[in-house]
């Protein structure tokens, strides 16, 4: 018993005097060097890698995986597929940059710079945008559930098809920007500026709209309320989205103008 004992404690002690055992799945820096020699490194793990500052312009990053990664203030141009989900991305540089289909769940986009990038069909659940230049950046089919936008700016930006639930869009700019068809129903769309936008085919239903700027906003073909239409192929009463109207944008308390195209029916 005694005797086991004090083996038992000559290997614990053996064991601290050893240090820590290396973790095979530690990052190797070697990796950012190797990928700009070559111009590409698809695939890669880059998962909880500090990478502050880090300049991969001019390297092929498709797929890689950037879980949990320190990006900030970084610089990436071709990064199709990538997984940045819980990644610190503040000040990220992705001006012009090629993103399409990568993931962004719950990572922390603010103040980041990406006017121009193609960032389409992206997946933005949970991330947070608080301050980032989204100006002319195609996010078409994007998610943005749960999405923290406030005082993002997508100036000109195209956004097609995309999708707000529970986002919130607080002092967001979406001048002269493409949200035909996108999902805004139930969001509180005040103080968010639309100022030139276009709104064709987008869900409005039960969005509030106090000082919501529409001036130059094109809503004729939004969808804002249910109705019910003759559908003559069937000749049946079928369920139908009505336009928002004029009236009802004044009387949530948005701002519009003569410039706002929006119903006049009652």
């Amino acid at each position: 018993m005694v005797r086991n004992a004090l083996l038992a404690l000559a290997a614990i002690i053996a064991s601290s005097l050893a240090g820590p055992i290396p973790d095979s799945r530690a990052f190797d820096p070697a990796l950012i060097e190797r990928s700009k020699a070559l111009g590409e490194c698809e695939e890669c793990d880059f998962s909880h890698a500090d990478l502050k500052g880090v300049d991969l312009r001019g390297v092929k990053l498709d797929g890689s995986n950037f879980t949990g990664a320190d990006l900030r203030a970084a610089r990436i141009e071709d990064c199709g597929e990538c997984d940045f989900s819980d990644a610190d991305l503040t000040g990220l540089l992705i001006e012009g940059a090629s993103l399409d289909e990568a993931i962004f769940e719950r990572a922390k986009v603010k103040s980041a710079k990406c006017s121009g990038a193609y960032i389409h069909h992206a997946r933005f659940s949970g991330a947070d945008f608080t301050g980032a230049d989204m100006n002319k950046v195609n996010v078409e089919k994007g998610n943005f559930t749960g999405a923290n936008l406030t005082n993002a700016s997508f100036v000109g930006s195209r956004l097609r098809y995309a999708t707000f639930t529970g986002a919130v869009l607080k002092g967001a700019n979406f001048s002269f920007a493409d949200l035909s068809y996108t999902d805004l129903s139930s969001l509180d769309l005040g103080g968010a500026n639309f100022r030139g936008a276009s709104l064709e085919g987008t869900a409005l239903t039960g969005a509030k709209f106090t000082q919501a700027d529409f001036r130059g906003a094109d809503l004729t073909r939004s969808r804002y309320s249910v109705t019910t239409v003759y559908d003559s192929s069937s000749s049946r009463l079928v369920e139908g989205f009505a336009s928002v109207t004029c009236i009802e944008l004044q009387e949530a308390g948005a701002i519009i103008d003569s410039t706002t195209k929006c119903s006049t029916g009652h």
